[in-house]
């Protein structure tokens, strides 16, 4: 049995064009997504090990899993109120660890996610502005 590696890319490709409102010709803002599932899946982890479930234990990835579940109810909705495009401004804030890891502590500190899951999204957007000030760094680069 041989394995079409190009039909399962395409595959990948269309699913996270579907889940993540990504379209799928928008090659240019790629970049920008996979830091922020990184980034997501960091935050996931942190969350787990805090909730006392074992943190050695891989993601679960398949459809319906917990993974999954609070993907779709925290943290999808951050793209509806330009969180990724504040903390990813350019592509130098999206592939250095140091810039990653400053965008999981700005997550973290202000509790962006609880609050936009919450509904306060007014202190959201005041978080989101100054997380756009903060970040303004890397479009220097």
């Amino acid at each position: 049995m041989t394995i079409d590696w190009d039909a399962l890319l395409e595959d990948d490709k269309n699913w996270r064009a579907e889940t993540d409102g990504i379209e799928v010709e928008d090659t240019e803002n790629i970049w920008r997504q996979e830091a922020a599932d990184s980034l997501s899946e960091l935050y996931y982890e942190t969350y787990r090990i805090k909730k006392g479930r074992s943190g050695t234990q891989r993601l679960d990835l398949r459809p319906g899993s917990d993974f999954r579940r609070y993907i779709e109810s925290h943290i999808k909705p951050l793209s509806q109120h330009g969180v990724w495009e504040a903390l990813f401004p350019c592509q130098a804030a999206a592939r250095s660890a140091q810039a990653i890891d400053e965008a999981l502590h700005l997550l973290a500190d202000t509790k962006l996610i609880d609050r936009i899951y919450s509904g306060d999204i007014v202190t959201a957007k005041k978080l989101i502005g100054a997380i756009e000030k903060k970040r303004a760094k890397y479009l220097e680069m």
